[in-house]
């Protein structure tokens, strides 16, 4: 399992550092990191160090399953994120993206119930709609034979869907009464920069009206804002401080759009070349989902194929690229020194891609998630969502959103890429296209 075997000490006592003492990389650069890690595995094996230009301090990249399950799983109360995430935390304040110790505990605990099936079955309808929405938005450039920009379509659907999850009532009011969309800066401005930080903090002021709107006239509509407003912590009863609930809010519009844009945008680039799997979507979809009727969760659940379509876009494209963490204490593996301090960097696109886990990496295949292969999966070669007490919390809605999704979409249209594109990464915080993708749609 992975390349440890020559780092071993025949000391059993012993421990050594991974290879990479000549290694630089400026992992600054986000956007020249993934190319420059994907070079190097293949000559310092899945376990190396690197420093940053300016720092003394090694930085472990870890492209092994075993590795990555013993720091994201086993050990994890070890490591705090790491590299990036100061950059992330002037974004999303204290979130539980950002936050750590006890109060992530605190907060994941009270964030939990948000994501419950009662939630999910509510929120089925919305997602219908926001499918119809689409759909029709796209109307003229299918009926005039216009090519429809995918990436940015994905990113508009994602925005709509997580903006009415959470404030349902309240978006349309403010729409109204300020004559456009505030939060339209989340697709309008791809940079996640200081600058865009410093905006989006400014949705606090918008977010904060909104809950006391609410309770000065005594409104719950049941939505995310609601229960973020009404999560108590179990054992005290104490509700959530307001400055926190306002960072969640914020931390589930940035998470709720990016990934499931993300997701959606490369699966339907994938499924635009593979005609075959597009047709068993669309025989599953007609089946379970039929354009006719409103869907149950049962319904949803029946969607197999339309799930390891999914897992496997997720593999090939994980919304987010690189997983960063930073040991509180000293610590070890399999002969491998990790002192206290060093920075981590677990990259899911590389480790995806690993052929000791992963025959055939760069084929497009959802079978590999098929009921008898998922049985066999290493726990930590898989993970598009993380892994462990801090795997993703709204993984569960994200899933449905898009199967519910995809399946109504491929029941109206066919799509085909625009011929003469060029498609290449952008491994920023989440792995996106560098230029957008265009597609071709007709009418079934």
């Amino acid at each position: 399992m992975g390349n440890f075997s020559k780092y071993l000490m025949s000391d059993s006592t012993a421990l050594s550092l991974p290879p990479g003492e000549d290694i630089i990389i400026d992992y600054h650069q986000l956007e020249q990191v993934l190319a420059k890690l994907e070079s190097l595995v293949g000559t310092n094996g899945n376990v190396f160090k690197a420093k940053f230009p300016d720092q003394d301090d090694w930085v472990y990249n870890i492209c092994d399953p075993e590795m990555a399950k013993h720091i994201l799983v086993t050990n994890y109360k070890n490591y705090k994120k790491g590299v990036g995430i100061k950059q992330i935390n002037v974004l999303l304040g204290r979130g539980i993206i950002v936050s750590e110790g006890d109060l992530w505990k605190r907060q994941r605990k009270m964030m939990q119930p948000l994501f419950s099936n009662k939630l999910l079955t509510h929120q089925l309808p919305l997602m219908i709609s926001c499918a119809d929405k689409l759909l029709a938005s796209w109307d003229d450039d299918i009926k005039t034979g216009k090519p429809i920009n995918l990436t940015e379509s994905m990113s508009q659907t994602a925005l709509d869907f997580i903006l009415h999850a959470l404030f349902s009532e309240d978006l349309d009011r403010i729409i109204e009464e300020t004559g456009e969309n505030p939060f339209l800066m989340v697709t309008d401005d791809s940079a996640r920069d200081l600058l865009f930080a410093r905006r989006f903090r400014q949705l606090t002021h918008l977010v904060n009206d909104m809950m006391q709107r609410r309770r000065a006239e005594n409104r719950q509509p049941f939505d995310l804002l609601t229960m973020v407003m009404n999560a108590t912590e179990k054992r005290s009863g104490e509700a959530m401080p307001e400055k926190l609930q306002i960072d969640e809010i914020l931390t589930l519009i940035i998470a709720g759009h990016e990934t499931t844009a993300s997701v959606l945008n490369w699966t339907w680039y994938l499924l635009a070349q593979h005609s075959e799997i597009e047709q068993q979507l669309l025989a599953e979809s007609q089946q379970f989902l039929p354009a006719d009727k409103m869907p149950s969760m049962a319904d949803t659940e029946q969607l197999h194929t339309t799930q390891q379509v999914l897992d496997e876009s997720m593999r090939l494209y994980p919304p987010v690229w690189v997983i960063t963490r930073q040991a509180f204490a000293d610590d070890h593996f399999n002969g491998i020194d990790i002192p206290a301090g060093t920075d981590i960097l677990i990259p899911p696109y590389l480790m995806h891609r690993n052929p000791a886990y992963w025959p055939d990496p760069e084929k497009f295949d959802p079978q590999r998630f098929s009921p008898e292969n998922k049985e066999k999966q290493h726990i930590g070669a898989y993970l598009p969502f993380a892994i462990g007490p801090r795997r993703c919390i709204g993984d569960s809605m994200a899933i449905q959103e898009m199967a519910v999704h995809i399946s109504r979409i491929i029941q109206k249209v066919h799509f085909k890429l625009v011929p003469g594109q060029t498609v290449e990464l952008e491994p920023l915080v989440n792995l996106r296209p560098r230029q957008d993708i265009f597609i071709q749609a007709t009418y079934r």
